[in-house]
């Protein structure tokens, strides 16, 4: 049983790439977007990100892990610069998690944690609660360039502790450390806040951009994005529906991650949407869809070589609650 909860927190690790994947703005016709922020501002969004994994070749057998991670998240504007750059403080104010797999069903909600938990719920719990009351600190430029993030680190500090030792041994606390660092956090905001086009744009206008994960598993992932205005309702002070499709290539070979595994990517896709008040310079809505076949390889706890497969498919959707 020990083993097997080691290898469900590594495939929970791996197919947490998944949350990597959230959406980005766009414009409508003849608008210029543009975050735009008044010192004392607040919005809160619900962040749920949906996690379906099959897993084949593990030495427990053919795996199949559903998980729903349900965040919820208070922006205030502590500061705006003349330039409209914004520091934002970031809060994590609830988070609720369901998983069924191979122990079964785990279910933790911070807000309202259950008198008798099961073992992993426990687990679980120790680590999410960590992250509920913790801010961190965001600098946003008014065309979504995320220039700095801090406060990461310390909240991951927190969290390590709740870390059960099986997977922490197994390097499923290093894989956290990658994935939840400033930088690396910086990165995933920067999807969420993507960088918006320089000029004004009308319906039928496509534009590019591009996204860069680093973990020790993968190593160095490279995502290609284009964006398209679907329709611009309302003008300067509408509502702009943008596309948005995703491929990512992995770029050499990655270096041996949690419990000596690497994995290799395979053709990995996404596609989305975005709805983004232009008049307010805010997102109202985002969705994506991502599915991300990969090969995981290395060393199991027995000495012994194996391959897996593991075919994730990812919905992550943002909505803003406080309108």
């Amino acid at each position: 049983m020990k083993r097997l909860n080691v290898f469900v927190g590594l495939i929970m690790l791996t197919t947490a790439l998944g949350l990597c994947t959230t959406a980005a703005p766009a414009a409508a016709q003849g608008v210029t977007l543009r975050y735009h922020w008044t010192k004392g501002d607040t919005l809160s969004y619900r962040l749920t990100t949906q996690i379906d994994s099959s897993v084949t070749g593990t030495p427990a057998g053919d795996l199949q892990i559903n998980q729903t991670i349900t965040q919820t998240l208070k922006i205030v504007a502590d500061d705006v610069a003349q330039d409209g750059t914004a520091t934002l403080r970031e809060t994590f104010e609830a988070v609720k998690m369901d998983m069924d797999g191979p122990m079964g069903h785990v279910t933790y909600d911070t807000a309202a944690p259950a008198a008798n938990q099961s073992p992993m719920a426990q687990a679980a719990g120790q680590v999410f609660s960590a992250m509920v009351g913790e801010t961190i600190t965001i600098v946003q430029a008014p065309d979504g360039t995320v220039n700095k993030v801090d406060g990461a680190s310390r909240i991951l500090d927190k969290m390590a502790k709740g870390v059960p030792e099986d997977m922490a041994a197994a390097g499923v606390l290093q894989g956290l450390k990658t994935m939840l660092s400033d930088d690396a956090l910086k990165t995933t905001l920067q999807q969420s806040f993507s960088k918006l086009p320089p000029g004004a744009v009308k319906p039928g206008d496509a534009w590019k951009g591009q996204l860069e994960i680093a973990n020790p598993m993968v190593g160095k992932i490279a995502g290609a994005l284009d964006f398209t205005l679907k329709a611009a309702d309302g003008g300067q002070d509408g509502t702009a529906r943008i596309g948005v499709a995703m491929a990512l290539k992995q770029e050499g070979a990655p270096g041996p991650g949690v419990m000596g595994m690497t994995m290799t990517l395979g053709n990995a896709k996404g596609e989305g949407e975005i709805l983004f008040d232009v008049g307010k310079g805010r997102i109202q809505k985002s969705t994506m869809k991502s599915v991300m076949p990969a090969t995981i390889a290395g060393q199991a706890p027995d000495g012994t070589q194996m391959s897996m497969q593991n075919t994730t498919t990812t919905n992550v959707t943002m909505e803003l609650i406080n309108k």
